[in-house]
């Protein structure tokens, strides 16, 4: 099989992922929402800042428009300096009060990472990243495809403004 009959399947995987996800963060609690109470007029979910994720992995935004450029560092890794002393990223970001975003980062190792979300204002005024990653490891051959990609979620925390 090759690589172009695989990759719909990715993308339909990818597609109920990011669907699960954000159903599973507007479920309703007691009747309402966890997030009930409304964004102040005029105010949005800004990106841009210092952020960092329930593992201790931190990164740097800055939004320009719809592009998105910044900075990881990684808090896991499958052995030590794997990942570099931190990679760019890049991405996009959409617009309005809680705007969704697309980054990716291509790790020293040639393993690449994409992260698709949306951020919220949450009820104390904090901002947070609500995430679904996926994770490509290079392989090293077809046999080792199978193994070579992982998917979860992160939760980053706003830490504050560049």
């Amino acid at each position: 099989m090759t690589f172009a009959h695989i990759y719909p399947r990715w993308t339909l995987l990818c597609a109920v992922l990011v669907h699960l996800h954000t159903a599973a963060l507007s479920l309703p609690s007691q009747g309402r929402s966890r997030d009930a109470r409304p964004t102040p007029m005029g105010s949005s979910c800004d990106v841009t800042g210092h952020w960092r994720n329930e593992l201790g992995s931190r990164m740097q935004l800055s939004a320009k428009d719809s592009s998105l450029q910044g900075f990881y560092k990684t808090a896991v890794e499958t052995t030590a300096g794997a990942a570099g002393n931190g990679s760019t990223l890049t991405g996009f970001v959409s617009g309005g009060v809680h705007p969704t975003v697309s980054f990716s980062v291509l790790w020293k190792g040639g393993s690449c990472t994409s992260w698709v979300g949306q951020c919220f204002i949450l009820p104390t005024g904090d901002r947070v990243l609500k995430t679904v990653w996926m994770l490509r490891s290079v392989a090293k051959g077809p046999g080792d495809n199978w193994m070579s990609t992982r998917v979860g979620a992160d939760t980053f925390s706003f830490v504050g403004a560049c």
